[in-house]
């Protein structure tokens, strides 16, 4: 029997749940993380449920089936599962049906994957390309704000979920926490099961892998730090609603990770549970002030410590605020100045190589480049909002690559492509209806001292 990890969540009532049905799922299924030889399929089903499982098989080959099952439910109004499928076979296409009660449900979006293939040591490193978008606002009349809805049209989740790629980042902002909902845990995650139930949502997450971090509006109040009083209910509901591999130490709480595909390294950041205020100094006297820290001693030297021993061709480190832009607002990475100097200083002193920044938040996206003294440039790629409302960039900008800007709602795709020491990485920028707004390439070989 394979491994069955069950999250129980109990939600306030914004709902009579027996709408759904006692055998329909309330969202889902996503794909969580992919490896070689594992995957995880993510579920929102009514605690009802006497019953979960999944057969799956390598596709076209039905005596290959083996099952995941005998869940016992229990809560309120609903629950989260997630569904580890193990001793998979490497670059295997699968196919799977979900069952609940016994019975089998349809869930209207396709149910496979295909796993790794493993190709180091074997031949060159795969091409690959993913999606990345943040700030995604779905209106809620009862609790917005009066007046024109912030939200936009979600139907750029259906372009986004039409568009093939390997797999989804969600860069922050990934709900959009109301007053009324992050006054109590129950209001936190009413907000997440209203917002992954969106119809329009359910074929992006269920046909690639998704890894997701978060930002002030996923994690608790507009521009929240690490003094918010439920960080830790918080923390726990990220983690049953998405499907990392893992999520902060053992030792140090938090949603940040690290994944690999193919020669490329992801370093997945957590900007908020350990952050100090914004209000705080920069300074204090001459001094940059020790306090103000963004990502706290433990992650920073993680963050460290998998930059200097990693032999990846590119090293994304994907946070949900931007990091290089000095004339952005209070959010920005840049004036955080201790821990910002000190990791600057150390990719540059240790000359790491490969280095991109991939970040969110900011209601726009831009590309912003700096070249520190004797160094190769460091590229920041600010992609956002996919549905709230778009925010004035500053202009002008000397850091924004000529082109790069886009006030609209908006996803990017990124791709890395080419042969062994001839590596790119290809942005783009597209909107609701699918037209690139944008493109830029960044070649290895640039990205070296």
């Amino acid at each position: 029997m394979k491994k069955i990890f069950l999250s129980f969540l109990l939600i306030s009532i914004f709902g009579d749940p027996s709408v759904f049905g006692q055998n329909t799922l309330i969202s889902g299924p996503m794909l969580g993380y992919i490896e070689h030889r594992e995957a995880l399929i993510w579920c929102e089903v009514p605690t009802a449920t006497e019953s979960f499982a999944i057969k799956y098989r390598v596709k076209g080959k039905p005596d290959t089936e083996k099952e995941a099952h005998n869940i016992q439910m229990g809560g309120s109004n609903y629950a989260t599962v997630k569904v580890i499928l193990e001793e998979l076979d490497m670059d295997t296409n699968y196919e799977y049906d979900i069952y609940l009660n016994g019975e089998k449900v349809d869930p209207s979006v396709p149910t496979a994957f295909k796993t790794k293939r493993l190709w180091e040591w074997r031949e060159p490193a795969p091409d690959f390309s993913f999606l990345i978008g943040s700030c995604y606002y779905l209106n809620d009349p009862k609790y917005d704000r009066p007046g024109t809805p912030y939200g936009k049209n979600p139907k750029i989740l259906e372009t986004m979920g039409n568009m093939p790629t390997d797999f989804m980042i969600w860069g922050g902002d990934n709900v959009y926490l109301r007053e009324a909902d992050y006054s109590s845990a129950s209001g936190m995650a009413y907000r997440y099961s209203f917002n992954f139930r969106t119809p329009q949502m359910q074929k992006l997450r269920a046909t690639r892998a998704n890894y997701a971090i978060w930002d002030d509006h996923d994690y608790g109040p507009n521009d929240s730090d690490g003094r918010f009083e439920l960080k830790e209910a918080s923390l726990d509901l990220f983690k049953n609603y998405w499907g990392n591999k893992t999520f902060g130490e053992s030792d140090n709480e938090g949603t940040y990770h690290k994944f690999k595909w193919s020669d490329c390294d992801f370093l997945c950041m957590d900007d908020r549970f350990y952050r100090a205020a914004n209000s705080l100094p920069d300074s204090i006297g001459e001094k940059p002030n020790p306090s103000k820290v963004f990502y706290g001693r433990k992650q920073l030297d993680w963050l460290k410590n998998n930059l200097i021993s990693s032999s990846a061709t590119f090293k994304f480190i994907v946070t949900g605020g931007q990091m290089l832009n000095p004339l952005a607002d209070k959010e920005c990475f840049y004036f955080y100045p201790v821990e910002y100097q000190e990791l600057m200083n150390f990719i540059v002193e240790n000359n790491i190589l490969g280095v991109i920044f991939l970040t969110g938040d900011r209601h726009f996206s831009e590309l912003i480049k700096w070249q520190p003294t004797g160094f190769y440039p460091l590229y920041d790629f600010t992609c956002s909002a996919v549905t709230s409302g778009v925010s004035r960039p500053e202009n002008p900008n000397p850091r924004r690559v000529v082109g790069s800007l886009l006030v609209d709602n908006n996803f990017g795709k990124i791709a890395v492509s080419g042969g062994k020491g001839d590596r790119k990485v290809t942005f783009e920028t597209y909107d609701i209806d699918g037209k690139k707004r944008w493109n830029f390439s960044i070649s290895e070989k640039e990205l070296k001292k």
